[in-house]
């Protein structure tokens, strides 16, 4: 038992052992309960150069109705990326109350709150290294698949393929809601050019919005709790209160440069103690500058201090 003790609390083991425990908590799906609500953004790229030196997708998704915006842009920037949100998006589609983001250098900034604020908008970020939890990450794998079909013999035509991929992401039936996106927002079926070609019985196209949002919002947590039950089924979670002290993956580059390759890094760092158990699997860290550092639970596991025998 000593031996095991001592190899268990091994500085040096921690850090570099592989965790093969459930490194994650049960699932979570936060639904908002109208369009509207939570906007999902994201970026593709940089890309093969576009007309007008085009190079970056901006993705806006509505999280509830999965309605679907694409811009082409030429730079991934703050002041490019707000012009679009508020210059574009929200003057067309009305006003929005959250916007959920990665923690890139563009969201992270000053500018990007604060003008965000202004427009009553709050942000969001997903948790560091967790980009699963962004549902528009789901979205952009879509626009990869839907691209690579339409441009595989030209990768710079790109930009005039992307109001197509838009019109059919938003026409199309989303499984987690059971309706096209625009049906949603709007309470019309748009015709499709496939269904020129077929002569079907005439039907009521157009169904009242408030109706369809509350079938979708069923819908949306119906497929959200079985998706959830599948993922879960026969885990077992770690469980994290404050005071506790955990390591937290790194993920460090390889450097031709300095020699050093990605595979030989210790995979852990810390250790830090946790000051906030906020739920939504995540805890709150107090980094190497006394700062709090929110971490998804899929990035720490448990440190064991020596023992100081």
């Amino acid at each position: 038992n000593s031996v095991k003790k001592v190899i268990k609390s091994c500085d040096l083991c921690q850090r570099s052992k592989i965790n093969t425990q459930t490194a994650r908590g049960p699932t979570i799906s936060t639904i908002p309960d109208a369009p509207h609500h939570t906007i999902s953004l994201d970026l593709m790229g940089p890309l093969p150069r576009g007309p007008l030196g085009m190079r970056y997708i901006l993705t806006l998704i509505d999280v509830f109705s999965k309605h679907v915006r694409l811009y082409a842009i030429r730079r991934a920037t703050t002041d490019i990326i707000l012009r679009k949100v508020l210059g574009d998006y929200i003057p067309k589609h009305g006003p929005i109350q959250r916007i959920l983001t990665d923690n890139g250098t563009q969201f992270s900034s000053e500018k990007w709150t604060k003008q965000l604020q202004v427009a009553g908008v709050k942000t969001v970020f997903t948790t560091t290294y967790h980009p699963e939890s962004n549902p528009v990450e789901r979205t952009n794998r879509e626009i990869g698949r839907m691209l690579r079909t339409y441009c595989h013999h030209k990768h710079s035509s790109w930009v005039k393929w992307l109001e197509t991929v838009e019109y059919w992401l938003n026409n199309t039936t989303h499984h987690s809601t059971g309706f096209t996106p625009n049906q949603i927002l709007t309470g019309k079926t748009l015709q499709l050019p496939l269904d020129k070609l077929v002569t079907l019985p005439e039907k009521d196209d157009e169904t009242e919005t408030g109706v369809l949002i509350h079938l979708a919002q069923k819908k949306l947590q119906k497929s959200a709790i079985r998706r959830n039950h599948i993922k879960d089924q026969g885990k077992r979670f770690p469980t994290y209160v404050i005071g506790q002290q955990v390591l937290v993956k790194e993920h460090r580059l390889s450097s031709a440069i300095d020699g050093e390759i990605h595979k030989f890094f210790l995979l852990y760092r810390g250790p830090y103690t946790i000051i906030k158990v906020p739920g939504n699997n995540t805890v709150i860290i107090q980094d190497e500058n006394k700062k709090p550092v929110t971490q998804n639970i899929k990035n720490i596991k448990l440190y064991v201090p020596p023992d100081p025998g």
